[in-house]
Protein backbone atom coordinates (compact mmCIF):
# COMPACT_ATOMS: atom_id res chain seq x y z
CA UNK A 1 0.00 0.00 0.00
CA UNK A 2 1.56 3.15 -1.09
CA UNK A 3 2.17 6.07 1.47
CA UNK A 4 1.17 9.79 0.99
CA UNK A 5 2.65 12.64 2.53
CA UNK A 6 0.45 15.72 3.18
CA UNK A 7 -0.22 18.78 4.74
CA UNK A 8 -3.27 19.90 5.62
CA UNK A 9 -5.24 22.40 8.08
CA UNK A 10 -7.05 21.28 10.74
CA UNK A 11 -10.31 21.90 12.66
CA UNK A 12 -8.51 25.42 14.03
CA UNK A 13 -7.01 25.97 11.15
CA UNK A 14 -3.74 25.12 12.04
CA UNK A 15 -0.95 23.67 9.47
CA UNK A 16 -0.33 19.84 10.28
CA UNK A 17 1.87 17.90 8.22
CA UNK A 18 2.33 13.75 8.10
CA UNK A 19 2.03 10.51 6.55
CA UNK A 20 -0.84 7.64 5.68
CA UNK A 21 -1.15 4.66 3.80
CA UNK A 22 -3.61 4.34 1.57
CA UNK A 23 -4.88 2.76 -2.06
CA UNK A 24 -5.06 5.92 -3.70
CA UNK A 25 -4.93 9.48 -3.63
CA UNK A 26 -8.09 9.72 -3.78
CA UNK A 27 -8.82 7.71 -1.02
CA UNK A 28 -6.13 9.53 1.00
CA UNK A 29 -8.14 12.50 0.76
CA UNK A 30 -11.13 11.35 1.85
CA UNK A 31 -9.10 9.80 4.94
CA UNK A 32 -7.96 13.52 5.58
CA UNK A 33 -11.52 14.87 5.60
CA UNK A 34 -12.71 11.77 8.30
CA UNK A 35 -9.73 12.94 10.30
CA UNK A 36 -11.28 16.69 9.90
CA UNK A 37 -8.96 18.08 8.17
CA UNK A 38 -8.43 19.88 4.96
CA UNK A 39 -5.88 18.83 2.61
CA UNK A 40 -3.23 21.43 1.37
CA UNK A 41 -0.69 19.20 -0.73
CA UNK A 42 -0.68 15.33 -0.82
CA UNK A 43 2.52 13.55 -2.70
CA UNK A 44 3.39 9.90 -3.25
CA UNK A 45 6.31 9.05 -0.62
CA UNK A 46 9.29 7.58 -2.35
CA UNK A 47 9.91 4.06 -2.58
CA UNK A 48 12.58 1.70 -0.82
CA UNK A 49 16.00 2.66 -2.32
CA UNK A 50 14.77 5.96 -4.39
CA UNK A 51 16.01 8.15 -1.15
CA UNK A 52 19.99 7.91 -2.10
CA UNK A 53 22.44 5.61 -0.77
CA UNK A 54 22.09 3.74 1.64
CA UNK A 55 24.48 5.17 4.28
CA UNK A 56 22.75 8.61 4.29
CA UNK A 57 20.08 6.88 6.41
CA UNK A 58 23.46 6.49 8.60
CA UNK A 59 25.42 9.25 8.75
CA UNK A 60 23.06 12.75 7.78
CA UNK A 61 22.69 16.48 8.38
CA UNK A 62 20.23 17.93 11.16
CA UNK A 63 18.16 20.79 10.59
CA UNK A 64 21.49 22.77 12.35
CA UNK A 65 23.79 21.25 9.11
CA UNK A 66 25.68 19.20 11.62
CA UNK A 67 26.46 15.99 11.00
CA UNK A 68 24.81 13.21 13.12
CA UNK A 69 25.55 9.30 13.20
CA UNK A 70 22.52 7.42 13.41
CA UNK A 71 22.49 3.28 14.60
CA UNK A 72 19.14 2.40 14.47
CA UNK A 73 15.92 3.67 16.26
CA UNK A 74 16.37 3.62 20.15
CA UNK A 75 13.35 1.69 21.78
CA UNK A 76 10.88 4.59 23.68
CA UNK A 77 11.91 5.21 27.18
CA UNK A 78 9.45 6.03 29.90
CA UNK A 79 10.61 9.72 29.71
CA UNK A 80 9.43 9.22 26.22
CA UNK A 81 5.94 7.87 27.44
CA UNK A 82 5.32 10.23 30.27
CA UNK A 83 5.65 13.38 27.73
CA UNK A 84 3.49 11.23 25.34
CA UNK A 85 0.58 10.49 27.79
CA UNK A 86 0.72 14.11 29.32
CA UNK A 87 0.59 15.52 25.59
CA UNK A 88 -2.29 13.17 24.59
CA UNK A 89 -4.31 14.03 28.02
CA UNK A 90 -4.28 17.46 27.36
CA UNK A 91 -5.22 17.01 23.37
CA UNK A 92 -8.20 15.23 24.56
CA UNK A 93 -9.51 17.49 27.12
CA UNK A 94 -9.08 19.92 24.70
CA UNK A 95 -11.66 18.49 22.65
CA UNK A 96 -9.30 17.11 19.83
CA UNK A 97 -10.43 13.96 17.62
CA UNK A 98 -8.63 10.58 18.85
CA UNK A 99 -6.86 10.00 15.78
CA UNK A 100 -6.02 13.54 14.81
CA UNK A 101 -4.04 13.84 18.59
CA UNK A 102 -2.70 10.33 17.81
CA UNK A 103 -1.53 11.83 14.46
CA UNK A 104 0.45 15.03 15.59
CA UNK A 105 2.02 13.46 18.06
CA UNK A 106 3.53 10.77 16.12
CA UNK A 107 4.75 13.24 13.62
CA UNK A 108 5.79 15.53 16.65
CA UNK A 109 8.36 12.72 18.40
CA UNK A 110 11.71 12.93 19.01
CA UNK A 111 11.94 9.25 19.36
CA UNK A 112 11.63 8.15 15.72
CA UNK A 113 10.28 3.82 17.08
CA UNK A 114 7.63 5.95 19.18
CA UNK A 115 6.44 8.33 16.30
CA UNK A 116 6.12 4.62 14.24
CA UNK A 117 4.14 2.78 16.84
CA UNK A 118 1.59 5.62 17.09
CA UNK A 119 1.15 5.84 13.35
CA UNK A 120 0.20 1.83 13.74
CA UNK A 121 -2.46 2.61 16.44
CA UNK A 122 -3.89 5.35 14.27
CA UNK A 123 -3.76 3.42 11.44
CA UNK A 124 -5.39 0.48 13.93
CA UNK A 125 -8.08 3.19 15.22
CA UNK A 126 -8.96 4.20 11.71
CA UNK A 127 -9.94 1.11 10.94
CA UNK A 128 -12.18 0.42 13.75
CA UNK A 129 -10.40 -0.90 17.20
CA UNK A 130 -10.65 0.88 20.00
CA UNK A 131 -7.77 2.42 21.62
CA UNK A 132 -7.13 -0.38 24.26
CA UNK A 133 -7.03 -2.49 21.59
CA UNK A 134 -4.62 -1.26 19.72
CA UNK A 135 -2.23 -0.45 21.91
CA UNK A 136 -2.44 -4.50 23.46
CA UNK A 137 0.11 -5.54 20.73
CA UNK A 138 2.92 -3.36 22.01
CA UNK A 139 3.02 -4.69 25.60
CA UNK A 140 6.55 -3.84 25.61
CA UNK A 141 6.27 0.02 25.69
CA UNK A 142 2.45 0.35 26.87
CA UNK A 143 2.72 -2.27 30.01
CA UNK A 144 -1.05 -4.43 30.72
CA UNK A 145 -1.89 -1.80 33.48
CA UNK A 146 -1.56 1.21 30.73
CA UNK A 147 -3.66 -0.82 28.85
CA UNK A 148 -6.52 -1.45 31.42
CA UNK A 149 -6.57 1.91 32.85
CA UNK A 150 -6.98 3.56 28.97
CA UNK A 151 -9.60 0.54 28.61
CA UNK A 152 -11.52 2.03 32.00
CA UNK A 153 -11.08 5.55 30.77
CA UNK A 154 -12.42 5.01 27.42
CA UNK A 155 -15.84 3.19 29.47
CA UNK A 156 -16.21 5.57 31.74
CA UNK A 157 -15.63 8.70 29.15
CA UNK A 158 -12.67 10.22 31.45
CA UNK A 159 -10.15 9.33 29.38
CA UNK A 160 -8.06 12.54 29.49
CA UNK A 161 -8.48 11.92 33.30
CA UNK A 162 -7.13 8.30 33.42
CA UNK A 163 -4.50 9.40 31.55
CA UNK A 164 -3.19 11.91 33.87
CA UNK A 165 -3.24 9.14 36.84
CA UNK A 166 -1.20 7.03 34.17
CA UNK A 167 1.22 10.09 34.11
CA UNK A 168 1.72 10.08 37.77
CA UNK A 169 1.72 6.34 38.47
CA UNK A 170 4.64 6.42 35.78
CA UNK A 171 6.35 8.96 37.58
CA UNK A 172 6.35 7.35 40.81
CA UNK A 173 7.59 4.09 39.18
CA UNK A 174 10.39 6.03 37.65
CA UNK A 175 11.19 7.36 41.21
CA UNK A 176 11.29 3.89 42.89
CA UNK A 177 13.43 2.20 40.19
CA UNK A 178 16.00 5.28 40.89
CA UNK A 179 15.70 4.36 44.38
CA UNK A 180 16.70 1.03 43.87
CA UNK A 181 19.60 1.88 41.37
CA UNK A 182 20.99 4.50 43.56
CA UNK A 183 20.91 2.06 46.38
CA UNK A 184 22.56 -0.77 44.26
CA UNK A 185 25.11 0.89 41.86
CA UNK A 186 26.97 2.53 45.33
CA UNK A 187 28.28 -0.85 46.58
CA UNK A 188 28.96 -2.30 43.30
CA UNK A 189 30.92 0.40 42.31
CA UNK A 190 32.98 0.13 45.53
CA UNK A 191 33.30 -3.62 45.26
CA UNK A 192 34.65 -3.02 41.56
CA UNK A 193 36.75 -0.70 43.00
CA UNK A 194 38.14 -2.46 45.76
CA UNK A 195 38.36 -6.01 42.82
CA UNK A 196 40.65 -3.45 41.07
CA UNK A 197 42.98 -2.03 43.89
CA UNK A 198 43.40 -5.84 45.40
CA UNK A 199 44.16 -6.89 42.10
CA UNK A 200 46.77 -4.10 40.98
CA UNK A 201 48.44 -5.10 44.26
CA UNK A 202 48.94 -8.82 43.87
CA UNK A 203 50.30 -8.38 40.12
CA UNK A 204 51.87 -5.10 40.46
CA UNK A 205 53.42 -4.76 44.33
CA UNK A 206 53.56 -8.53 45.79
CA UNK A 207 55.21 -9.67 42.98
CA UNK A 208 58.55 -7.00 43.81
CA UNK A 209 58.77 -8.05 47.59
CA UNK A 210 58.51 -11.70 46.90
CA UNK A 211 61.84 -11.64 44.51
CA UNK A 212 63.59 -9.32 47.02
CA UNK A 213 62.35 -11.84 49.89
CA UNK A 214 63.50 -14.85 47.37
CA UNK A 215 67.30 -13.56 46.85
CA UNK A 216 67.58 -13.32 50.70
CA UNK A 217 67.22 -16.98 50.60
CA UNK A 218 65.06 -16.69 54.37
CA UNK A 219 62.00 -18.28 55.02
CA UNK A 220 58.92 -16.46 55.54
CA UNK A 221 56.42 -16.23 57.50
CA UNK A 222 53.37 -18.57 56.54
CA UNK A 223 51.06 -15.01 56.01
CA UNK A 224 53.33 -13.93 53.31
CA UNK A 225 54.21 -17.21 51.92
CA UNK A 226 50.18 -17.15 51.46
CA UNK A 227 49.84 -14.38 49.87
CA UNK A 228 52.88 -14.51 47.20
CA UNK A 229 51.31 -17.63 46.32
CA UNK A 230 48.09 -15.88 45.71
CA UNK A 231 50.17 -13.80 43.35
CA UNK A 232 51.73 -16.61 41.55
CA UNK A 233 48.28 -18.45 41.16
CA UNK A 234 46.71 -15.09 39.77
CA UNK A 235 49.48 -14.26 37.25
CA UNK A 236 50.27 -17.55 36.02
CA UNK A 237 46.76 -18.78 35.86
CA UNK A 238 44.80 -15.26 35.06
CA UNK A 239 43.08 -16.37 31.87
CA UNK A 240 41.65 -19.35 33.29
CA UNK A 241 40.82 -17.77 36.47
CA UNK A 242 38.87 -14.72 34.05
CA UNK A 243 37.22 -17.61 32.09
CA UNK A 244 36.04 -19.35 35.32
CA UNK A 245 34.30 -16.11 36.50
CA UNK A 246 32.93 -15.45 33.21
CA UNK A 247 31.23 -19.18 33.14
CA UNK A 248 29.90 -18.95 36.35
CA UNK A 249 28.65 -15.23 36.06
CA UNK A 250 26.99 -16.28 32.29
CA UNK A 251 25.87 -19.92 33.90
CA UNK A 252 23.96 -17.82 37.15
CA UNK A 253 22.45 -15.21 34.36
CA UNK A 254 20.99 -18.17 32.37
CA UNK A 255 20.01 -19.99 35.18
CA UNK A 256 17.91 -17.09 37.04
CA UNK A 257 16.38 -16.26 33.51
CA UNK A 258 14.83 -20.14 34.31
CA UNK A 259 11.94 -20.10 36.49
CA UNK A 260 13.20 -21.86 38.92
CA UNK A 261 16.06 -19.12 38.80
CA UNK A 262 13.84 -16.60 38.86
CA UNK A 263 11.91 -17.90 42.25
CA UNK A 264 15.43 -18.71 43.79
CA UNK A 265 16.36 -14.94 43.29
CA UNK A 266 13.17 -13.25 44.32
CA UNK A 267 13.27 -15.45 47.39
CA UNK A 268 17.22 -14.26 47.99
CA UNK A 269 16.74 -10.41 47.68
CA UNK A 270 13.55 -10.19 49.44
CA UNK A 271 14.90 -12.49 52.85
CA UNK A 272 18.75 -10.94 51.83
CA UNK A 273 19.96 -9.78 55.68
CA UNK A 274 20.52 -5.58 54.10
CA UNK A 275 18.48 -5.20 51.07
CA UNK A 276 16.00 -7.64 51.86
CA UNK A 277 13.88 -4.43 53.49
CA UNK A 278 14.54 -2.33 51.09
CA UNK A 279 13.17 -4.43 48.55
CA UNK A 280 10.09 -5.43 50.74
CA UNK A 281 8.76 -1.71 51.46
CA UNK A 282 9.51 -1.15 47.56
CA UNK A 283 6.96 -4.11 46.72
CA UNK A 284 4.38 -2.96 48.92
CA UNK A 285 4.51 0.52 47.94
CA UNK A 286 4.15 -0.75 44.62
CA UNK A 287 1.76 -3.17 44.99
CA UNK A 288 -0.73 0.00 47.15
CA UNK A 289 0.17 2.46 44.57
CA UNK A 290 -1.11 -0.07 41.24
CA UNK A 291 -3.88 -1.33 42.78
CA UNK A 292 -5.00 2.04 44.04
CA UNK A 293 -4.49 3.97 40.80
CA UNK A 294 -6.39 0.62 39.11
CA UNK A 295 -9.79 1.11 41.86
CA UNK A 296 -9.71 4.97 40.97
CA UNK A 297 -9.83 5.14 37.67
CA UNK A 298 -12.92 2.34 38.06
CA UNK A 299 -11.26 -0.87 37.26
CA UNK A 300 -12.75 -3.73 39.16
CA UNK A 301 -10.70 -5.41 42.14
CA UNK A 302 -10.57 -8.93 40.65
CA UNK A 303 -8.98 -7.12 37.30
CA UNK A 304 -7.23 -5.12 39.19
CA UNK A 305 -5.35 -7.60 41.25
CA UNK A 306 -4.46 -9.82 38.07
CA UNK A 307 -2.36 -7.06 36.73
CA UNK A 308 -0.86 -5.65 39.85
CA UNK A 309 0.34 -9.70 39.75
CA UNK A 310 2.21 -9.10 36.22
CA UNK A 311 3.39 -5.58 37.18
CA UNK A 312 4.64 -6.58 40.44
CA UNK A 313 8.54 -7.73 39.09
CA UNK A 314 8.55 -9.81 41.55
CA UNK A 315 8.01 -13.46 41.02
CA UNK A 316 7.06 -14.37 44.66
CA UNK A 317 5.08 -11.32 45.04
CA UNK A 318 2.96 -12.36 41.67
CA UNK A 319 2.22 -15.88 43.53
CA UNK A 320 1.20 -14.02 46.31
CA UNK A 321 -0.86 -11.83 44.72
CA UNK A 322 -2.65 -14.42 42.72
CA UNK A 323 -2.97 -16.53 45.82
CA UNK A 324 -5.20 -13.59 47.00
CA UNK A 325 -6.98 -12.93 43.76
CA UNK A 326 -8.36 -16.57 43.97
CA UNK A 327 -9.59 -16.25 47.76
CA UNK A 328 -11.66 -13.53 47.02
CA UNK A 329 -12.92 -15.21 43.55
CA UNK A 330 -14.27 -17.78 46.27
CA UNK A 331 -15.85 -15.12 48.73
CA UNK A 332 -13.07 -14.26 50.91
CA UNK A 333 -12.72 -10.55 52.07
CA UNK A 334 -9.71 -9.15 50.47
CA UNK A 335 -8.01 -7.84 53.97
CA UNK A 336 -8.23 -11.77 55.27
CA UNK A 337 -4.86 -13.03 53.24
CA UNK A 338 -3.16 -10.22 53.62
CA UNK A 339 -3.45 -10.42 57.33
CA UNK A 340 -2.49 -13.84 57.48
CA UNK A 341 0.40 -13.17 55.11
CA UNK A 342 4.33 -12.26 56.57
CA UNK A 343 4.74 -10.44 53.33
CA UNK A 344 2.27 -7.64 54.41
CA UNK A 345 3.28 -5.70 57.12
CA UNK A 346 0.01 -5.56 59.68
CA UNK A 347 -0.47 -2.33 59.63
CA UNK A 348 -1.16 -2.57 55.85
CA UNK A 349 -3.84 -5.55 56.28
CA UNK A 350 -5.22 -3.25 59.12
CA UNK A 351 -5.65 0.03 56.96
CA UNK A 352 -7.27 -2.17 53.84
CA UNK A 353 -9.84 -3.60 56.39
CA UNK A 354 -10.79 0.10 57.28
CA UNK A 355 -10.89 0.62 54.01
CA UNK A 356 -13.30 -2.29 52.89
CA UNK A 357 -15.61 -1.10 56.16
CA UNK A 358 -16.00 2.39 55.05
CA UNK A 359 -15.98 1.95 51.26
CA UNK A 360 -13.19 3.82 51.08
CA UNK A 361 -10.34 1.17 49.90
CA UNK A 362 -8.92 3.04 47.45
CA UNK A 363 -8.50 6.03 49.38
CA UNK A 364 -6.86 4.21 51.96
CA UNK A 365 -4.40 2.14 49.77
CA UNK A 366 -3.38 5.75 48.14
CA UNK A 367 -1.99 7.08 52.10
CA UNK A 368 -0.64 3.35 52.19
CA UNK A 369 1.10 3.93 49.24
CA UNK A 370 2.17 7.58 50.37
CA UNK A 371 3.26 5.99 53.71
CA UNK A 372 5.49 3.39 52.08
CA UNK A 373 7.07 6.36 49.94
CA UNK A 374 8.37 7.89 52.73
CA UNK A 375 9.49 4.74 53.76
CA UNK A 376 11.56 3.43 50.72
CA UNK A 377 13.06 6.78 50.78
CA UNK A 378 14.40 6.88 54.73
CA UNK A 379 15.32 3.07 53.91
CA UNK A 380 17.61 3.89 51.11
CA UNK A 381 19.23 7.02 52.70
CA UNK A 382 19.86 4.44 55.86
CA UNK A 383 20.93 1.60 53.63
CA UNK A 384 23.58 3.79 51.94
CA UNK A 385 24.75 5.29 55.24
CA UNK A 386 24.97 1.67 56.67
CA UNK A 387 27.01 0.09 53.61
CA UNK A 388 29.27 2.75 53.15
CA UNK A 389 31.46 2.44 56.87
CA UNK A 390 30.70 -1.54 55.96
CA UNK A 391 32.62 -1.44 52.51
CA UNK A 392 35.38 0.93 53.71
CA UNK A 393 36.18 -1.55 56.25
CA UNK A 394 36.24 -4.69 54.15
CA UNK A 395 38.38 -2.76 51.61
CA UNK A 396 40.60 -1.43 54.03
CA UNK A 397 41.16 -4.96 55.52
CA UNK A 398 41.73 -6.59 52.84
CA UNK A 399 44.54 -4.06 51.78
CA UNK A 400 45.46 -4.34 55.16
CA UNK A 401 45.96 -7.56 55.10
CA UNK A 402 48.10 -7.78 51.84
CA UNK A 403 50.36 -4.91 53.46
CA UNK A 404 51.54 -6.42 56.68
CA UNK A 405 51.73 -9.77 55.13
CA UNK A 406 54.31 -8.02 53.07
CA UNK A 407 56.11 -6.15 56.00
CA UNK A 408 55.93 -9.68 58.27
CA UNK A 409 59.55 -10.41 57.26
CA UNK A 410 61.20 -7.10 57.95
CA UNK A 411 59.07 -6.78 61.66
CA UNK A 412 61.02 -10.31 61.54
CA UNK A 413 64.31 -9.01 60.96
CA UNK A 414 64.10 -5.93 63.06
CA UNK A 415 62.62 -8.06 66.21
CA UNK A 416 66.03 -10.24 65.30
CA UNK A 417 68.34 -7.72 65.12
CA UNK A 418 66.81 -5.66 68.67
Amino acid sequence: MPTFHYTAKDSRGKKRSGSLKSPSKSQAKAQLYRMKMVPITLTTAKLDGDDGPFWSKIIYKDEKGKIQIKLGNPAPTSKDIIIFTKQFSTMINSGVALVQSLGILADQQTNPALGTILRKIRGSIENGSRLSDSLEPYKNIFDPLYVAMVRAGEASGNLDVILNKLVGYIEKSEKIKGQVKSSMSYPIIVVVVAVAVITALLVFVVPTFAKQYSDSGKELPGLTQVVIDMSNILMEYWHYILAALVAIFMGLKAFFKTKKGTVVLDKMLLTGPVIGPLIKKISVGRFCSTLATMLTSGVNLLDALTICASAAGNSVIESFILGIRTEIEHGSKFSVPLARSELIPKMVSSMVAVGEQTGALDDMLVKVSQFYEEEVDLAVKSLLSMIEPIMMVVIGGAVGFIVIAMYLPIFDLGAVVG
